[in-house]
């Protein structure tokens, strides 16, 4: 690591009139200064693919790469976009503990998220470039730097310019594709889950990306991860008595398997739509499967959009396209009786 310490500002100060004199006085150089790291050097970098895109990860320590490795060697690519560019410095610091979540701010193309002084980074989405402050602290806590630093300028970016992300699951039965959507706790992890072991294809368990610039309702999602909140180890016997785990090491207790543990599953890094699924476990007493009104399911995919104003037309033309399939309400209580639905529902599509 090319360490650069808290104290590096004060080391890499201006020069005075007096010094600058006796430095031409002895004949010497006069050492160049970068007081606030303008011309720091990234010297490791990787390429990654996360959700088939290409990101190009510059830093001054290996330990950065070894986290971005951990969330997204597993991808390949999938789409010729202009690669997503990401800085990360890393220095020192004044504190060995985590840091707090960062607070997130959106004005015009700028995404800023800062955790503290010396923990915070900036997206511009105009420009498809992120540039990342850290502490080695921040970069020693693994799952806090993922989610928190890494993924929100990957993500983000990849949100703004690719793709439009929907707060849904993602499943494939005989090459057609279902998007499980609905609010946390609607039961997407469990349902997509469940669908797997009973010979579905995973695609994704709660953010699936409706890709831009096509025809198609072609998305992409993370089938290398799947993440439960505990208590669904009464659900499914074999992730009971697993490692729970704070989400980014600050948020909500979770189980988080992995592409080792989800390697007997059918997996797809994409899929193209043909049924829009809203899942209702509020109403499970009546169960049925029936028409949704896509108005409201404009609404709920559409909000809380931030992207620059002349991108979002390419947000609002992909929600079209999205909602071009059949949208459906599946009610239900009982996972078995919802995948059997989801069976029959696959079936009518079928030629």
């Amino acid at each position: 690591m090319q360490k650069h310490s808290r104290n590096g500002r004060e080391e890499q100060r201006l020069l005075t009139i007096p010094e600058i004199e006796a430095i031409y006085a002895r004949s010497e150089l006069i050492p160049p200064t970068d007081p606030v790291y303008a011309r720091m050097e990234f010297p490791f970098k990787r390429r990654f693919y996360p959700l088939g895109f290409p990101v190009d990860i510059s830093t001054n320590t290996e330990e950065v790469l070894e986290a971005a490795a951990q969330s997204w060697a597993t991808f390949t690519e999938a789409f010729q976009t202009p690669p997503i560019r990401i800085q990360i410095g890393v220095m020192e610091g004044l504190s060995s503990e985590c840091p707090p979540a960062p607070t997130c701010r959106v004005q015009q193309h700028l995404f800023s998220y800062v955790a503290d002084q010396e923990n915070f980074g900036m997206n511009d989405m105009a420009r498809g470039f992120s540039c990342i402050w850290l502490t080695e602290a921040a970069v020693r806590h693994r799952s806090y730097l993922r989610h928190f630093f890494l993924d929100c300028a990957v993500f983000c970016q990849i949100a703004t310019r690719c793709a439009t992300g929907v707060h849904a699951a993602c499943v494939i039965r005989d090459g057609i594709g279902v998007l499980l959507c609905g609010d946390s706790g609607a039961g997407k992890s469990t349902l997509s889950y469940a669908c797997a072991k009973a010979g579905w294809t995973y695609v994704t368990d709660d953010l699936s990306f409706v890709i831009h610039d096509r025809d198609d309702r072609l998305v992409s999602g993370n089938c290398h991860q799947l993440r439960f909140r505990p208590s669904a180890g009464s659900i499914f016997p074999e992730i009971e008595g697993r490692e729970i785990t704070q989400r980014a090491e600050v948020g909500k207790p979770s189980i988080e398997l992995g592409a080792t543990a989800l390697q007997n599953i059918d997996r797809s890094q994409t899929t193209e739509i043909k049924y829009v699924v809203f899942l209702n476990r509020r109403d499970g007493n009546n169960a049925a499967i029936r028409p949704y009104s896509k108005e409201i399911a404009r609404h709920f995919i559409g909000q809380g959009r931030f992207s620059p104003l002349d991108l979002m037309p390419r947000h609002y033309e992909a929600i079209d396209r999205l909602l071009q399939a059949d949208v459906l309400e599946l009610r239900y209580r009982d996972l078995d009786w919802a995948i059997e639905q989801l069976e029959a529902l696959v079936e009518t599509a079928r030629p």
